[in-house]
């Protein structure tokens, strides 16, 4: 359990300092708080796809410059199309022709700078899985001091939000340096063979799939949100957001089974360990989730209502419940290389979030659906996926 604690640590750590980053567009205007928002969701949606090279990573646990190569190609595609279509990705929200504006500007420079995001990105992911504490601990000190820093310089200067996602780049920039050199990453580098990148594209498809479908179902739920009004949306945008960077606690539940199953062979030993690892991890992280939304409320919530915000807060939280489940059980299909089963959760959640979305857009439900539909998402994916599972182990 102590790798977990060491998880849960950084978990705890960047879910804080996303939080305090956000916080700072929030403290610009409300326009930030809704155009900061939107941007959090569609980078998600890129980032999932530029992340290609880390699902192959991650199934296969070797093959590391290949995976690495295959990330970058990734990125580079996603960041041209970004650039070239950022105008009319802008527009499938309903936002203020300011807002428009707005946003146009952070995708711009989104795409200039996401390379360097995906290489610390990469980097990270082979430092964790390889259990190097000492290297996560500092590249999290290096990257956070250094957003941190320049934020409050843009907020002193009067800054607009899209001054943070180049302040964000500048971070990743100085941090990817420092763990190609700590990971001793490039002393590894060989000619990448085609036909291992092929390969780990065709294990990593079926994740990319899940995920991708999975960001759709985070687009609907986000831009039905955007129809309640620039009131209600701010508050989803507060409530969503500190719920959503609980995922870098509930993240770590996953990639915990992944270590713990990865010297496992037998499927039957695996599942045992599985549950026997989740049942000892639900609470900490259950704990550390809530007291981590209720601290980050005040930095957060910006020109809204403090009591507004813990109510929304609470609600939204739930998610942090009831995503355990699900990220404990993906982490065992990973382990087993059953990525097929994981490509229909992303569909699942848009089945389930979209009517959600549109029954609470035109009743009175308003709010409530949206603070609670993320939960109901999970446990349908949850409840799918260990079908699956127990047909394996079976």
């Amino acid at each position: 359990m102590k790798q977990f604690f060491i998880f849960l640590f950084t978990g705890f750590s960047i879910s804080v300092l996303d939080l305090i980053d956000t916080a700072f567009g929030n403290q610009i205007s409300l326009d930030s708080i809704c155009v900061m928002s939107v941007m959090s969701i569609l980078y998600w949606c890129i980032d999932c796809i530029c992340r290609i090279g880390e699902y192959a990573y991650t199934i296969k646990m070797k093959h590391e410059i290949e995976s690495f190569v295959l990330e970058i190609i990734a990125t580079i595609i996603c960041s041209i199309l970004v650039i070239i279509f950022r105008n009319p990705i802008s527009h499938i929200y309903n936002l203020t022709d300011r807002q428009y504006e707005l946003l146009n500007l952070c995708l711009l420079w989104k795409g200039l700078l996401l390379i360097f995001a995906k290489i610390e990105s990469f980097l990270y992911t082979y430092i964790e899985l390889n259990c190097m504490n000492k290297q996560i601990l500092i590249s999290n000190i290096i990257f956070y001091s250094t957003m941190i820093g320049l934020d409050v310089i843009v907020i002193l200067l009067n800054g607009e939000c899209y001054h943070l996602i180049i302040t964000t780049g500048m971070a990743d920039i100085i941090t990817g340096i420092y763990l190609i050199v700590s990971s001793k990453f490039i002393k590894k580098i060989y000619r990448p063979k085609l036909h291992i990148i092929m390969e780990l594209i065709n294990c990593s498809k079926n994740i990319l799939i899940n995920n991708v479908l999975g960001r759709g179902a985070t687009i609907i739920f986000n831009v039905s949100a955007s129809f309640l009004g620039t009131k209600y949306y701010a508050l989803h945008s507060v409530g969503y957001s500190i719920a959503t960077s609980m995922e870098s606690i509930t993240d770590r539940c996953c990639t915990y089974q992944l270590i713990k199953l990865k010297t496992t062979k037998s499927i039957q030993t695996k599942y045992k360990t599985y549950k026997d690892t989740f049942k000892k991890t639900f609470i900490p992280t259950m704990i550390v989730c809530y007291l981590t939304a209720i601290m980050m409320i005040f930095p957060m919530k910006g020109v809204i209502d403090f009591k507004e915000a813990l109510i929304v807060t609470l609600m939204y939280n739930s998610q942090s419940i009831f995503i355990q489940p699900y990220e404990n059980i993906r982490g065992f299909l990973i382990s087993c290389e059953d990525t097929k089963s994981l490509r229909f959760g992303g569909l699942v959640g848009i089945l389930v979030r979209g009517p959600i979305s549109i029954i609470s857009i035109f009743t009175p439900i308003g709010i409530y659906g949206f603070a609670f539909g993320v939960s109901i998402d999970f446990i349908v994916r949850y409840i799918y996926l260990k079908y699956k599972a127990v047909n394996i182990v079976n």
